[in-house]
């Protein structure tokens, strides 16, 4: 089994011969162990933690103009993810797509392949590279090309979901399957795939091995997760989020994770208990197996009963107390748990909850009872392993984000409508019952706040049929409605296809500061999101609408303004036929113009411009509307008489 460890200090691996250890920090590690070797394990002092790997799931073209994706393709220098590395875990890709591909030497067949590495985690044949890799099976870019010439089976890995290739179009898809129709955030950027199993443990190594190549390359990395579950604190103090953040530590790294698609599942409950109150609530399972996790105050006690639905026989209930366990067997299913057996936990000084029931009935209820035995109150908050595991009956949208998305310093994305329907391969207009409008958020969206009161997701970005890339081998690729004409490209939704609209704008940023750090990025990205009439709710929408054009075209304003004076970029530049100004001022301004000279100092155009805006689009047209000719000016913006530093721009016809 895989067990995520914190520790004292660094554990030696002759403590735990038989196991393979694996280490993130000096602190941080993961191993695959037996039984035998996690009782030995629990046993050793210096080991702080023992965390058991856990399933996660996947959070399954108007888009990218919608975020300014295309605004920023159009300019000089063209901001399309050159040199960054974005890199995926997730079901894996179609490696023969078009948008993966570039023809190189120009005989018009796509003989190159983008993919770098792709490391097949689920698979274990005689196929692949020599064995690099911990587990699974490793391809390169020379055994990709080598496939994509000769059509043997030299590649084994296949997209049988076609989750991973959809996210990766979206991301970093380059068009060329559609004449450049659906493009993606960074159609330029070098890919790294990981195709997994979704075990966290695996999930962490997947995460290392795409930023230790991207680290031997010297080049910046951001990791798209689209994906995540219910299982743990969510209060970024799991040890799969610890060890997914102990990797941005380092400058031009990041991490986007999808928040989730349960805003409408009803898939948490929470309230704060009063001294002696008991309340019942009510799970019903999805699935003939399902878990159901508890968090509530360390400095309460509470205890835990659990009822069986009565189905096939009278109703039995199973009680514990805190720091006690147990299991039964009913004729509705077998009961275990475990009321925070381990004491507080070290990570957060809370208690646990966990329930496990198998072989139950899926749509039969079974009720919760939380009493408060030792007359101080407290708050619980309670949610299924997954989504997919059931529901609760008075069950609500708040904190649903999952984890990873939870951490403090992975980027959590929501996921808004920018479209709502799309032709399919049966020649008929199709789209998603539940769709919402364009510019509301989708109500599948899950809302924050963290378990520890944080504001989750941080942005939003499109998520409601966004059509990309399609993989030949998987199941969609058969759905006449889903599947657009021509069979290259399909429709799906969820946040799993909003966060890799975030990662690709993501590599935008790092193409042009390559050493910015994680925090750098989030702030970037949520100083310059969109906050119009839909977004009011900061717990459903974090700071606004992904704005990729903002946060690049604003990056560096910041030290501009730390200077004291106003500050400016803009583009396209040289431009032809209009460019947009991207200004801020130090504090609270009453007025802001803009002043372009030519050579000469000639005053050639003047505009006054709104405080509030910070945003402002010229058609190249003097002051009396004349265009203006080719050639070199220069630009300042001056707010309340303080002028920017002067910015050269072309004006080329």
């Amino acid at each position: 089994m895989g067990v995520l460890i914190k520790t004292k200090g660094p554990l030696a691996r002759s403590q735990l011969p038989g196991a393979s250890l694996s280490f993130f920090t000096p602190d941080l590690a993961s191993a695959r162990v037996t039984l035998d070797e996690l009782r030995e394990l629990a046993r050793l002092p210096g080991v702080v933690f023992v965390e058991a790997a856990y399933r996660l799931e996947p959070h399954i073209d108007r888009s990218v103009p919608a975020v300014g994706g295309r605004f920023l393709h159009e300019t000089t220098p063209r901001a399309t993810g050159q040199g960054v590395i974005v890199g995926f875990v997730d079901t894996g890709i179609d490696w023969t797509h078009p948008d993966f591909r570039t023809d190189r030497d120009g005989d018009g067949f796509e003989e190159s392949s983008r993919i770098l590495w792709l490391w097949d985690q689920t698979e274990t044949g005689f196929f692949g590279s020599p064995r690099v890799v911990p587990f699974g099976t490793e391809y390169t870019r020379e055994e990709i090309e080598r496939a994509l010439r000769s059509g043997a089976q030299i590649v084994n890995e296949r997209d049988e979901s076609g989750h991973g290739t959809h996210t990766t179009g979206i991301a970093a898809g380059d068009g060329s399957a559609s004449g450049g129709t659906f493009v993606g955030m960074a159609p330029n950027a070098e890919l790294i795939l990981v195709k997994t199993s979704y075990f966290s443990t695996d999930i962490i190594e997947g995460v290392r091995y795409v930023f230790e190549k991207a680290s031997w390359l010297g080049k910046p990395a951001v990791v798209n997760l689209s994906l995540g579950g219910h299982f743990g604190p969510h209060d970024g103090t799991s040890l799969f989020e610890q060890s997914l953040e102990a990797f941005l530590e380092q400058r031009g790294r990041a991490i986007v994770a999808s928040a989730g698609n349960d805003g409408d599942q009803d898939v948490h409950i929470g309230r704060q208990l009063r001294p002696r109150e008991a309340f019942t609530f009510t799970f019903v399972p999805h699935e003939e197996t399902a878990y159901v996790n508890i968090w509530y105050s360390g400095a309460a006690n509470f205890t835990v009963s659990v009822t069986s639905p009565g189905i096939n026989g009278p109703p039995q209930t199973v009680i514990a107390v805190r720091g006690q366990g147990d299991f039964t067997n009913t004729p509705d299913g077998s009961i275990e748990i475990d009321n925070a057996g381990g004491g507080l936990d070290p990570r957060n000084q809370d208690r646990a909850i966990a329930i496990s029931l198998e072989r139950i009935q899926p749509g039969a209820p079974w009720h919760i009872t939380l009493t408060d035995q030792g007359g101080t109150g407290g708050r619980f908050d309670a949610w299924p392993g997954l989504s997919t595991m059931g529901f609760f009956l008075e069950g609500d949208s708040f904190s649903t984000v999952t984890e990873p998305a939870t951490a403090k310093k992975i980027i959590a994305v929501g996921a808004y409508t920018t479209k709502v329907s799309w032709q399919g391969a049966d020649g008929e207009s199709h789209r998603f019952t539940d769709a919402q409008s364009e510019g509301q958020l989708a109500k599948f969206s899950a809302r924050g706040p963290t378990r520890d009161g944080r504001l989750k997701p941080d942005l939003t970005a499109p998520g409601t049929a966004i059509v990309s890339a399609l993989a030949k081998d998987s199941e969609v690729s058969q759905n006449e409605k889903l599947v657009l004409p021509g069979r290259a490209y399909v429709a799906m939704q969820g946040t799993s296809m909003a966060a890799p609209h975030v990662a690709g704008a993501v590599a935008l940023l790092l193409q042009a500061q390559p050493h910015l750090s994680a925090e750098e990025i989030l702030g970037q990205l949520q100083r310059t999101a969109l906050q119009d009439a839909f977004t009011t709710d900061p717990m459903a929408w974090g700071a606004g609408k992904l704005q990729a054009d903002r946060s690049f075209e604003t990056l560096g304003l910041q030290e501009q303004l730390s200077a004291g004076r106003p500050a400016l970029k803009l583009g396209p530049n040289p431009a032809f036929q209009s460019v947009t100004f991207f200004y801020s001022a130090v504090g609270t301004v009453s007025s802001v113009e803009l002043k372009i000279f030519d050579l000469v100092g000639r005053p050639v155009y003047s505009q006054r411009l709104s405080p509030q805006s910070q945003r402002f689009q010229w058609t190249l047209r003097d002051d009396r509307g004349e265009p203006l000719p080719p050639g070199l000016y220069l630009v300042v913006v001056v707010a309340d008489g303080r002028p920017s530093a002067p910015h050269p721009l072309i004006v080329r016809r």
